[in-house]
């Protein structure tokens, strides 16, 4: 499977695990966007702002209020741009889980290639775990092979804004671009037998192009003072979309110059 980065740039997910690439394929994140998400309203009212003094957008016509007005968690770019980022690793197979404190036992229909493995408490010893967390690093064997071009790594973590509770996947950065074979240490949560279905959002996988950054702190300029006051004039004068109308701005001035 080949996904662009833009220009000419590819990531590649291969597998030898034959059909999984038909029965869960790895898909861009926006395929994956939660059913929470996706059904929350874009605007709703908010009745606490008759309060404070400001006028009161929520008399007639109702249909601007809900436009203009009080804008949801789905209308926040920040929000959207970390759920739609990249791609996301589906669960292969499915998972059964029997816990019970200190015993863990997995199956996942016979295959154990792609299974669980574990990591020993001291080599987690410094990780702050729960009393009722599992004291193993479990381990999910990743059936896919992960390719960037030359200079570009990749993130992985787990999905957001999923809101999985049974279990933590630990974030990691690799240099795919030299090392393909990654798999996805897990802290587990839960005490209860759980079932990780097949097509679970599982793994987010965010490319991005290495590059050494250094830190400077000054204090604000001319031009850095008159940048804030054009931003905070759109944001203090349009209802809506004041950030993509700011980044579009500032993305065209620095073009420009």
């Amino acid at each position: 499977m080949k996904y662009s980065l833009g220009g000419k740039k590819i990531i590649e997910f291969k597998t030898d695990y034959i059909g999984l690439d038909e029965v869960a394929p790895v898909k861009p994140s926006s395929a994956f966007t939660p059913q929470w998400f996706r059904s929350m309203q874009d605007y709703i009212e908010i009745p606490a702002m008759r309060e404070e003094g400001k006028p009161n957008y929520f008399g007639k016509p109702k249909e601007v209020a809900k436009k203009y007005m009080g804008g949801t968690v789905k209308r926040c770019p920040a929000i959207v741009d970390q759920i739609t980022e990249g791609f996301i690793i589906p669960m292969w197979a499915d998972f059964l889980i029997q816990r019970d404190m200190d015993n863990f036992e997995w199956d996942n229909k016979g295959i154990k290639a792609y299974g669980i493995e574990f990591h020993s408490p001291e080599q987690i010893g410094g990780w702050k775990l729960k009393k009722t967390d599992y004291p193993h690093a479990v381990k999910f064997v990743n059936p896919w092979r992960i390719y960037t071009p030359p200079g570009y790594s990749v993130m992985f973590l787990q999905p957001t804004y999923q809101f999985e509770r049974r279990f933590t996947v630990l974030p990691g950065i690799v240099e795919t671009d030299s090392y393909h074979s990654i798999h996805f240490p897990t802290v587990w949560h839960t005490t209860k037998d759980a079932i990780i279905e097949r097509g679970t959002p599982f793994i987010q996988v965010i490319p991005f192009k290495r590059s050494k950054w250094k830190s400077q702190i000054s204090l604000m300029d001319t031009e850095d003072m008159r940048m804030e006051g054009r931003e905070k004039n759109i944001l203090n004068t349009k209802f809506r979309n004041a950030y993509r109308d700011i980044v579009a701005r500032n993305k065209n001035a620095r073009t420009n110059k």
